[in-house]
């Protein structure tokens, strides 16, 4: 068994926590939902972590009975640590084996998917690496983002024990899930999305809500809208809600058009929407569409950074490209404020409604400088 695996699927990463992760240990045992739930001690500070991890912790892994991974994920630009989950209590034979889960979030790292894929790592190693044969997880009755979190990850209710969970310091019944490594390599992968949120200054980036609904069809039903992007022609409120409930959630779960609702950072009322198009690995396409009171306040290119910074920071990309229909200059001009390079006009590239168009093709590479690269010579765009 290796004792210091690193697992990772190019978003989360599972580690082994250091003496550097002192302050996130201690942070995630006083986080006032894992002290409710899982009994995490609430006074524990640098020091009592610190001996936790080169002590517990350590023992654990040379032992190899009880193995606790960092979660780790990307944000603002650097690796930080936003939970942990462990194998507890792993009995190994050569038929099989077993092992309990356990995992705690911090707050930075709910409601963003790293949950379940540090699930869906830590699954892998076991089943695949570790050769065990049976995972169990524990939780208290009633705690649903445990039990959601579980069901998602394709365990399944074995028992509800009285008395084997608690929560607030009363006990409490308790839930067992269960999970094979036979059922789990026959599983139907299908990973429910959780569209991360993304905050600035001007905007936030937020998954699409059926309360968008209105504000989308007036964006989409906008000339400017009309004139340069495929939205459907007469939008309604059908055509939003379908595009709400269905298109982004699959586009999210598939991993194919990953889109953002660009929503007002004090008021959170919808201003338009943003996209990454992923059709090639390490290359993302970016789509935007804003409504007319959005447009020359620079909400746009707020916007944008944001998407950038998921896009390079979080999912990893080389490049991202802009595409825009000539000659729509408010787009292209907005690229070249975010630091995109113009490469080329191709010729009947664009599908303008069934009608072949000239399209602008600019890109951006991970570590570019995302400022202007060069003096602005094209049309002037009244609202660029």
């Amino acid at each position: 068994m290796a004792t210091n695996p690193v697992l990772s699927d190019g978003v989360t990463t599972l580690r082994r926590f250091s003496a550097a992760d002192a302050d996130a240990f201690a942070a995630i045992h006083r986080d006032p939902l894992n002290i409710a739930w899982t009994g995490s001690v609430a006074s524990m500070d640098h020091a009592a972590a610190l001996g936790f991890i080169e002590g517990h912790i350590a023992d654990g892994w040379q032992a190899g009975t009880n193995l606790r991974f960092a979660i780790v994920e990307v944000l603002r630009g650097t690796p930080e640590v936003v939970g942990t989950l462990s194998l507890q209590d792993i009995f190994s034979t050569e038929l099989g084996g077993s092992a309990h889960v356990g995992i705690k979030m911090l707050p930075t790292g709910r409601g963003t998917g790293a949950a379940q894929r540090a699930m869906e790592l830590l699954c892998g190693y076991a089943f695949g690496n570790l050769g065990l044969s049976h995972l169990h997880w524990a939780c208290t009755a009633g705690n649903r983002g445990s039990t959601s979190l579980a069901l998602r990850s394709g365990f399944t209710l074995a028992a509800q024990i009285p008395g084997y969970g608690q929560v607030g310091g009363e006990v409490a019944d308790g839930l067992v899930y269960t999970q094979s490594a036979e059922s789990w390599n026959k599983r139907e992968l299908r990973l429910e999305p959780v569209v991360p949120v993304l905050s600035g200054e001007k905007v936030l980036l937020r998954a699409l809500t059926l309360a968008d609904a209105p504000a989308l069809v007036e964006n989409c039903r906008d000339l400017e809208a009309v004139r340069w992007t495929t939205v459907p022609l007469n939008y309604s409120l059908e055509h939003a809600e379908y595009f709400i409930k269905n298109i982004t959630v699959d586009g999210w779960r598939q991993g194919h058009t990953l889109t953002f609702a660009v929503a007002d950072a004090v008021t959170d009322q919808l201003l338009g929407t943003v996209d990454l198009q992923c059709k090639n690995p390490g290359v993302a396409s970016i789509g935007i569409n804003m409504g007319a009171p959005a447009r020359g306040g620079g909400a746009s290119e707020a916007a944008v950074r944001l998407l950038l910074e998921y896009a390079f920071d979080q999912l990893n990309l080389s490049f991202v490209h802009w595409h825009a229909m000539v000659p729509n200059w408010a787009s292209r001009k907005l690229a070249w404020k975010l630091g995109f390079t113009f490469d080329g006009e191709l010729r009947g590239a664009y599908n303008d409604r069934g009608t072949p168009a000239d399209s602008w093709v600019l890109s951006l590479a991970a570590g570019d400088p995302q400022t202007p690269q060069q003096p602005w010579t094209g049309a002037v765009a009244a609202k660029g």
